[in-house]
């Protein structure tokens, strides 16, 4: 129900600047203060999907972004399911919002759109080199291509830091590293995502010190607690090398983090 093809959403949405050559996706912010509206998110419903899932968690859908501001609210991950996630299945999500924007993204207010902000990190090792692993085959997004190190939608919190607490939670579910086994980790930039109609998406980078046998050691655990809660994520393969091949095999969203990380295409 999506349709992953950079160059063809490029042109789609050519009114929108590529925050790199090639990249499908656009600039938001890098400084921001989030504030938050406690009022719940009411999906317009236009898509008929009905997805079933073992839970339904309240993550964060971006109200707005302007003078340095993240207005957010808390938002059903079934939501976006029923929307961002549906851009291309029956219907056709995406023509229905072309009649109103054109070839502009959707504006982040549009109730037809959960927006739920998602958040994708690249782990690096000391000499540089990227930790990518495989996606499972079954994963709703981006199926069986080398991805980001992790990357989820934040879960909705009252206080506190959510997007880098919670893509360090992700990152010790889906790579078995905790903040521990991090020497620093940087928030790199919010975008929007031209593959789901305008999702917000944070890319964040890190470095660790841990070897490659101790990262195997560690995603090796990841992946066996994943098993056993039902729903594997990611396979144990690994992209460690970076270049115009490696590229080839990964995600739009791990390229797009990728070229924000290193400041190249």
């Amino acid at each position: 129900m999506l349709r992953y093809d950079p160059k063809w959403l490029i042109e789609y949405y050519s009114a929108e600047t590529p925050v790199r050559p090639g990249v499908p996706y656009s600039l938001l912010a890098t400084e921001f203060r989030v504030e938050r509206v406690t009022e719940p998110f009411r999906l317009t419903r236009v898509t008929a999907v009905e997805p079933r899932l073992p839970f339904d968690d309240q993550t964060v859908r971006l109200i707005s972004c302007e003078h340095g501001v993240l207005r957010v609210q808390p938002c059903r991950y079934s939501d976006g399911l029923r929307s961002n996630y549906a851009m291309d299945g029956p219907g056709e999500l995406r023509d229905i919002l072309r009649a109103d924007y054109g070839s502009r993204l959707p504006e982040l207010s549009d109730p037809r759109l959960a927006n739920a902000i998602g958040a994708a990190i690249v782990v690096f090792t000391p000499d540089g080199k990227p930790y990518l692993p495989r996606r499972a085959p079954r994963q709703s997004v981006y199926p069986a291509g080398y991805h980001c190190t992790a990357s989820g939608d934040p879960i909705w919190c009252d206080e506190g830091a959510m997007f880098e607490r919670q893509i360090c939670r992700e990152l010790e579910e889906e790579a078995g590293l905790t903040r521990a086994d991090l020497d620093w980790i940087r928030m790199l930039a919010l975008c929007r995502e031209f593959l789901r109609g305008g999702k917000p998406q944070f890319f964040f980078a890190a470095q660790t010190s841990l070897s490659p046998e101790e990262l195997a050691e560690r995603r090796h655990a990841a992946i066996d607690a994943q098993i056993a809660r039902g729903r594997q994520e990611i396979l144990d393969e690994v992209l460690t090398e970076w270049n115009t091949e490696a590229a080839a095999q990964c995600t739009m969203e791990c390229l797009a983090n990728m070229a924000l990380a290193t400041g190249s295409p």
